[in-house]
């Protein structure tokens, strides 16, 4: 009985962490510079060493445009500060790679592929989640990522 009510819990937490909608999808960038070829793993790694459990993003745009997954898309990310409106329970990050020069102060030097892919991906999540905002991360934060105006990009 009690290993029964141990496993119940064990779920019913790990249902906490489930992305139960989907209003928002936040562009973000690693704040990196261009020398720096990250791609999931890296940061996966990275963000393990902070704490987390996994990646923080939902998916990440490498410098070539590829497009990886990142944290299963269902889970909440960690990826935004929590507001009234937008959380990571109700959102999903994507990152791409890249943001920052060899100084490293914000630089918005992305390649075209990432641009390309960004563009697409957001097209395909757009027709799988009605209604959806698209926002950068620096309209929702104090930060500068990812160093462009999203919402100029899309129109």
């Amino acid at each position: 009985m009690v290993l029964h009510m141990q496993t119940n819990m064990s779920q019913r937490n790990g249902m906490n962490n489930l992305r139960k909608e989907t209003k928002y999808i936040v562009v973000h960038s690693t704040n990196t510079s261009p020398k720096q070829n990250l791609d999931v793993k890296d940061l996966d790694t990275q963000h393990r060493k902070e704490g987390l459990f996994s990646c923080a993003f939902h998916k990440v745009i490498k410098r070539d445009g590829t497009v990886q997954d990142g944290r299963d898309i269902m889970i909440a990310g960690t990826h935004v500060e929590t507001d009234v409106h937008l959380s990571n329970k109700n959102s999903i990050g994507i990152c791409l790679v890249g943001g920052h020069n060899v100084d490293g102060q914000p630089d918005c030097n992305f390649t075209f592929k990432q641009y390309e892919s960004l563009v697409k991906l957001i097209d395909v999540l757009k027709a799988s989640y009605d209604g959806v905002e698209i926002v950068g991360h620096r309209d929702v934060s104090g930060s500068s990522c990812p160093q462009f105006n999203v919402k100029e990009l899309l129109t």
